[in-house]
């Protein structure tokens, strides 16, 4: 099977160079009288050679944070000069019809930051919904238990619509739900983002002043087959995990061509076979290709240009176009021998769609530099032609966000992520505005390398950031467990719950899901979530040595704080929900961000504790601290909050020394100290742990015969001083040492006047 073309045979040369000479006519595809046979040719628009499903990926070029910023910008910019020109009904809403109802991670992306724009510009009493479109049942109750769909739904910011764009029906009336749309009350906005090209289109070749129509079959290609696959055993393309692609009349893999049948034919012709509004505008965008006097295929976006013109039919105040697709280059269409396995995907002619609109004179069309891809702007309501702010802001951009050249830096760094450094990794996330797919590229290296410990908090910052830009994949989310595993790592404990609930909400409980949310429980001090998760990852998996071992951690730790005679797990008085921090003990558990917190120098140093300069040191010491604790010599407290985890340390004394620093107290006495992590000073956890640490104190006082709580600092740690004068302490006349070490010492007392104290400490 070849593609026969006339030869050339110059009449002349000059010097051994060959004259040029017209383009031949196009040739049909030169099939053998079997081919024949088995070619069931059609006009292109009817052939089932095209997309039957939009399928596009969470990670194509198309779903990036420079995108949004263009539709976002030019949106807002319309949406003010909407406002300025009194065309608004603000009782009713501005829909944004967002086509191809897989495009709805884009649309729920670009709807949040649409909607944070409009509060921060002062145009937040427009009333914004996004209209979503799918007839496939499966997707709708997908999107209707998509967490971020729902907050916009109860807030009526976003509603979902029974309707397929190819299939030439009006917008209907209502939405899924039965709820009337007001599409007649304000003007809309239309958002084609890369799903036009996937329309049938016409095909024909401009000849000079010829025109040739193109029918279209498909054959199988014999040269390449190397087995057949019968029905049953088809195998169907993994796009998405529930989302399936619908097969078309037609089997689209590699193995399957695309045959070509050209005949002569006239613009008259043309017109007539097409019915509607359209006829004159095709006849219009025929005539201009002629004019062009040149000899290539062209494709006419006929469904693409019939949608548009009936959705301007559907609202009748007009509407704002924004298109962006591949766009169609000055040498013509190149037309494909082998189909894709989603079919034939063509890219746009923006000068013909925009031939073929209603009203030609309010359109503008930006190509993005060093691409094919380009943007198309089309306003057709009242008073468009003064939308001047609209024109700027739209050419601007499409300009300074150029998504194409961040989709190429993408790629560039998709091969380098071994190499960059971390703060070049940060960077670019930084300089992608926070796009999920950028840091997706990073996170096998950080979950196998980790990250400075001095960095830390500028990655849960930046994590944090790219989750608020992640919209939820509603079949299969993926994206948002590595994520979380990232933030296990980073003891970003709040995200990594997120993540892990966002993924069970999705994909459905499972051992992994349960085991990291036992885990971020038991940092945070949820014990009794800690305990349901781990015994329910244990349900789903009862030989799992890692859920195993977390079970048996999880107890001994409990059976530890049961028998202590310094803490009550029952009591509220060790939380505060004001500040999120709670006190329990110092479990083993905690010894690794312990370290991490301690890890500057000053805090021993103010706190005159043990200097830890590596991590076995800890450990070492840790079983004599444990000992302490179970004979209750000393309570070994965390402060824990219910975000970040473990932020500082307390210790109670309750057998002080009586050498020389601590002769001034009894055996009534007990002594407090404190410090809080250096990723977490001056948030005020200072002042609500200690105060958490006194209504400890004050609860066993009885019990353990505590008349004064006593503690001591620095002359020049003025914020502890601060603190605990602030906590009721008084400052004792007694001092030890002189000059910077100069010793203050402060006492609370607890054995008289305690129900006063606690009011006035009260947090």
């Amino acid at each position: 099977m070849i593609d026969e073309r006339l030869s050339k045979k110059p009449e002349e040369v000059f010097n051994g160079v060959e004259y040029a000479t017209l383009t031949p006519a196009p040739m049909s595809t030169l099939l053998s009288e079997k081919q024949k046979q088995q070619c069931n040719f059609q006009k292109t628009l009817n052939a089932g050679i095209w997309p039957t499903k939009q399928v596009p990926s969470f990670t194509d070029s198309w779903h990036s944070q420079a995108w949004i910023e263009v539709y976002l910008d030019s949106l807002l910019a319309w949406l003010h000069d909407l406002k300025d020109s009194q065309l608004l009904n603000k009782s009713e809403p501005v829909y944004l019809v967002l086509l191809g109802g897989e495009r709805y991670a884009f649309g729920l992306a670009l709807l949040q930051k649409l909607l944070q724009g409009c509060q921060q510009q002062g145009i937040g009493d427009i009333n914004v919904c996004l209209l979503l479109s799918t007839v496939d049942q499966t997707m709708q109750t997908q999107l209707v238990r998509h967490p971020d769909f729902n907050e916009y739904n109860q807030s009526g910011q976003v509603r979902i619509i029974n309707w397929d764009m190819a299939s030439g029906q009006s917008i209907p009336s209502h939405d899924i739900d039965g709820e009337p749309l007001a599409i007649e009350a304000n003007p809309a906005a239309c958002l084609a983002h890369g799903v036009l090209s996937q329309l049938p289109q016409a095909i024909y070749y401009m000849h000079y002043q010829d025109i040739y129509c193109a029918e279209i079959a498909c054959i199988q290609n014999s040269e390449h087959v190397e087995h057949t696959h019968s029905d049953e055993n088809h195998q169907e393309l993994p796009l998405l995990w529930d989302l399936k692609v619908a097969e078309s009349a037609v089997k689209k893999d590699d193995k399957w061509c695309a045959v070509y049948q050209w005949s002569k034919t006239t613009v008259g012709r043309e017109v007539e076979l097409v019915e509607g509004d359209l006829a004159a505008q095709l006849g219009e965008a025929l005539k201009k290709l002629i004019a062009r006097g040149v000899s290539r295929a062209v494709a006419i976006p006929l469904c693409a240009a019939q949608l548009l013109f009936q959705l301007e039919q559907t609202f009748s105040k007009g509407m704002l176009q924004l298109i962006s697709d591949n766009m169609t280059s000055d040498r013509g269409v190149n037309l494909p021998k082998v189909l894709s396995n989603t079919g034939m995907k063509l890219p746009v002619d923006m000068n013909v769609l925009s031939w073929m609109n209603p009203c030609p004179f309010n359109t503008q069309l930006e190509q993005l530099q060093g691409s094919d891809v380009a943007i198309y702007m089309s306003t057709s309501h009242e008073k468009s032609s003064e939308f001047n702010y609209t024109r700027h802001i739209f050419e601007k951009a499409c300009a300074y966000h150029s998504p194409i050249c961040q989709a190429e830096i993408t790629q560039s760094i998709k091969s380098r992520a071994k190499e960059l450094t971390e703060p070049q990794i940060l960077a670019y996330i930084r300089q992608s505005k926070f796009d999920p797919n950028v840091l997706a590229f990073f996170i096998p290296r950080l979950l196998k390398e980790g990250v400075l410990v001095e960095n830390r908090m500028q990655w849960c910052h930046v994590l944090s950031q790219v989750w608020q830009n992640h919209i939820i994949d509603c079949s299969h989310e993926s994206f948002a467990f590595e994520l979380g595993l990232l933030a296990i790592d980073f003891s970003h404990w709040m995200l990594a719950k997120n993540c892990m609930l966002a993924c069970m909400e999705v994909n459905g409980p499972n051992t992994v899901y349960l085991h990291n949310l036992a885990l971020v429980a038991w940092a945070t001090g949820e014990l009794e979530i800690a305990v349901q998760s781990a015994e329910l990852a244990l349900d789903f998996s009862p030989q799992d040595a890692q859920v195993k071992k977390l079970n048996t951690d999880i107890a001994n730790f409990q059976e530890y704080c049961q028998h202590l005679a310094w803490f009550d797990m029952k009591r509220s008085s060790t939380q505060c929900q004001d500040s999120g921090l709670k006190l329990l003990p110092l479990g083993e558990h905690q010894l690794g961000e312990f370290y991490s917190q301690y890890r500057q120098s000053e805090i021993a140093e103010r706190l005159r504790g043990v200097k830890l300069n590596q991590f076995s040191q800890l450990t070492g010491i840790w079983p004599t601290w444990l000992e302490e604790g179970r004979s209750g010599e000393k309570g070994h407290f965390a402060l824990i909050h219910d975000s970040f985890g473990f932020v500082g340390a307390i210790v109670i004394d309750f057998a002080p020394l009586t050498d020389g620093v601590d002769s001034h107290m009894s055996s009534n006495d007990a002594h407090l100290s404190f410090w809080i992590g250096c990723d977490y000073q001056s948030r005020g956890f200072g002042k609500a742990g200690v105060n958490l640490a006194i209504k400890t104190v004050q609860h066993i006082a009885a019990k353990l015969n505590i008349s004064y709580l006593k503690t001591s600092a620095w002359v020049h740690n003025t914020v502890s001083r601060h603190i605990l004068t602030q906590a009721g302490f008084t400052a004792l006349q007694e001092t030890k040492g002189t000059g910077v070490e100069q010793e203050v010492f402060y006492q609370l007392t607890l054995a008289k006047g305690v129900a006063a104290q606690r009011n006035r400490i009260s947090i």
